[in-house]
């Protein structure tokens, strides 16, 4: 069995995070035959075939899920051997930074961190990802660099940084024909028709105050996330009950009309998480301190 050199373990990583041989050679700058040739040598020191084509994808084998943590650490140490700087210069840096952000994030931090970005680091780049049951795991290997938003469920084994609290206010069309006061009561949000956002954790909060309250909302539509809502309260008569920022961001660019919650739903908190194999990283601090920045006149 021979050893596997830093160039076959580059080209698993690639192949990995890209499901695709063409897209893996792009990125390493080599022909597809040498990805395909590279694959071969692997498969044979492993005894395991690693990736199993579906479709257009390659799709990694349990081996290769139990492996690439190993082999991502590896890679990642030897870039930032060769990236190494005592100074690091946001104003000059081309770095590329992966977020993985809620829909909420998404549309609330997301224009002001790219205001900061063009303002203070205009050749740094961002990849947007979205929050799945993978982030955590990715976060693990160095695939996302930072995750932002309300994430319950990465606080234990990550580091984390709070950066504003959030709250839920009622948003309606304006001259809704039965909301003409600038206050809704709870008889007003029982009786008219909701646009409900079954967004994680933040969904069950409401529900569960409502159960407490022994209430219960009539849904005219249920949406998988945040994207959206404003144009459909807009056409309709219906509410919907929205984080505080999002609503600022909505009120901006629809016909709309916000009010306070008339029940007190809890409060959380807007977080940014990050793991350890970024936490000493120059580039890293910058970027986590720039955000925290941006945010903490948040009130």
């Amino acid at each position: 069995m021979f050893d596997l050199d830093s160039r076959l373990l580059n080209i698993f990583y690639h192949v990995y995070k890209s499901k695709s041989v063409s897209t893996a050679a792009d990125a390493i700058g080599v022909s597809q035959p040498t990805i395909s040739n590279g694959l071969i040598k692997i498969r044979q020191h492993f005894g395991d075939p690693l990736f199993l084509r579906v479709g257009n994808e390659m799709i990694p084998t349990e081996l290769s899920k139990q492996i690439f943590p190993l082999i991502s650490e590896v890679i990642n140490k030897v870039e930032s051997i060769n990236n190494f700087s005592v100074n690091f210069d946001p104003s000059k840096s081309d770095l590329l930074y992966t977020l993985a952000m809620t829909d909420v994030s998404h549309l609330v931090l997301l224009p002001q961190i790219t205001q900061f970005l063009n303002k203070n680091a205009p050749f740094i780049r961002l990849n947007v990802r979205p929050i799945s049951s993978e982030t955590s795991y990715q976060m693990a290997n160095g695939e996302i660099d930072l995750a932002i938003g309300f994430l319950p469920q990465l606080e234990d084994g990550f580091y984390q940084q709070k950066l504003f609290s959030q709250r839920y206010v009622v948003i309606s069309r304006k001259n809704h024909p039965r909301l003409q006061s600038d206050r809704i009561s709870i008889d007003d949000y029982i009786r008219e028709m909701h646009i409900d956002i079954d967004a994680g954790a933040g969904h069950y909060h409401i529900e569960n105050e409502l159960q407490n309250k022994g209430l219960r909302r009539n849904v005219l539509i249920r949406l998988p996330s945040y994207l959206g809502v404003g144009l459909v309260v807009q056409e309709t008569d219906a509410i919907a009950t929205v984080p505080y920022y999002l609503s600022q961001v909505l009120l901006a660019r629809g016909n709309l009309q916000i009010y306070d919650a008339p029940l007190e739903f809890p409060t959380y908190s807007i977080k940014q998480h990050w793991h350890m194999c970024c936490h000493h990283k120059t580039s890293h601090q910058w970027f986590r301190q720039s955000c925290y920045e941006i945010f903490k006149t948040i009130a």
